[in-house]
């Protein structure tokens, strides 16, 4: 559930992100894609800024900003993903993968 965008290797993770079609996975990281390309920003940026509020580090102003715009990215990704599906506590987040 990979596809290269930017400078990043995102795809969707979370128990069920295995759930998403091919369609609705490339739905998803498009508007992903977009929210980073609005603020012209690398989304391994915004990932890198996520993570470290994730574990309760201090932010910079930048790093701040990267955060908004990767939950930015996160909403639409997942609103887009699951357009149309009925069940709403569903656990896929936006996510960077390896390799």
């Amino acid at each position: 559930m990979r596809m290269m965008t930017m400078q990043a290797n995102m795809g969707f993770v979370g128990e069920h992100a295995h759930i998403a079609s091919e369609d609705e996975i490339s739905a998803g990281l498009n508007a992903a894609n977009k929210v980073f390309s609005s603020h012209n920003v690398d989304p391994a940026d915004c990932a890198a800024a996520n993570e470290k509020l994730g574990r309760d580090e201090l932010l910079t102003r930048e790093e701040a900003r990267l955060c908004v715009i990767w939950g930015e990215a996160d909403d639409m990704a997942f609103r887009a993903l699951t357009l149309g599906w009925l069940a709403r506590d569903v656990d896929i987040r936006l996510g960077l993968q390896d390799g």
